[in-house]
């Protein structure tokens, strides 16, 4: 019962820590909210500019879909919530480091690699707040969410897709605690999953063995599954084999990423690199 307290006060001082510095800068928010506006109405201005009156119907020959406005902003703020969540844990293991508060980490009631975690749900809430912001008014607006249960079933597929994405994110800590520095992994990691995603185009672009090598990320599923419920009015479907893929994925990331940490943070204590920023 004790260790379950010490796991709910440090989860709890993680959590208002983080929220008081997103609360600290709140036009951060309002810029991600305002991005994925932003970034839909661009794309639809320069296919306009191209392709004239013709601009929508071309865009629905080439993706399927006739809403090339809210097809952009489901992927820009899909995007967004991605790329925080893949980089949040990694930088801020960098902050502590940089801060000299690293250590203290290890005076906490938990081990380190459930610490780390705790940073995504502070972040997740902003992403939360980000995505129903952002989505909503275009989904109500253009009357897409015809049942509460294609709701219900939209955020179940965005919290099971952000399991796999805890994996990414721990194995990408893993290398900061090893080698310190994130930026140019994080980066690269960031840079595949906007390729291979399909966040701004249908990933029928790519050759055969590109769109094979794209099932391997969880991005690529939960947006197809999205845009199969919300602009394709497909509907529920719990057989769905994106949707089993997923769960595949959000098993088997989370394992790796898990494995990869505790191996990496074991080899920094054995060669004494822990307090080594």
């Amino acid at each position: 019962m004790e260790m379950v307290r010490g796991l709910a006060r440090a989860a709890l001082g993680v959590y208002v820590k983080e929220m008081k510095i997103w609360l600290r800068y709140p036009t951060w928010m309002l810029a991600f909210i305002a991005l994925p506006y932003m970034l839909s109405g661009l794309f639809n201005g320069i296919g306009y500019s191209i392709a004239g009156p013709r601009a929508v119907e071309n865009f629905a020959r080439n993706t399927g879909v006739s809403n090339p406005f809210l097809f952009y902003t489901l992927g820009t703020a899909l995007l967004l919530a991605t790329e925080v969540l893949l980089q949040d844990v990694a930088y801020s293991i960098r902050r502590e480091q940089l801060l000299g508060t690293f250590e203290l980490h290890y005076l906490a009631p938990a081990p380190t690699w459930l610490i780390w975690i705790l940073y995504l749900f502070p972040h997740s809430t902003i992403m939360v707040i980000v995505l129903l912001a952002t989505t909503l008014p275009v989904l109500a607006f253009s009357g897409v969410l015809s049942s509460p249960i294609d709701f219900l079933y939209a955020c179940s597929v965005l919290v099971l897709g952000m399991l796999p994405l805890l994996g990414i994110a721990l194995a990408l800590a893993a290398l900061v605690v090893r080698y310190k520095e994130p930026g140019a992994v994080v980066s690269l990691v960031q840079s595949v999953v906007i390729l291979l995603s399909g966040y701004f185009y249908p990933l029928t672009v790519f050759p055969a063995w590109v769109s094979a090598l794209s099932q391997a990320l969880p991005t690529t599923h939960v947006v197809s599954i999205l845009r199969s419920l919300l602009l394709a009015g497909e509907g529920v479907n719990s057989l769905d084999r994106r949707l089993l893929t997923l769960l595949a994925l959000a098993v088997a990331y989370p394992v790796i990423g898990l494995y990869s940490y505790r191996r990496w943070e074991s080899e920094a204590r054995r060669r004494g690199e822990l307090s080594k920023y």
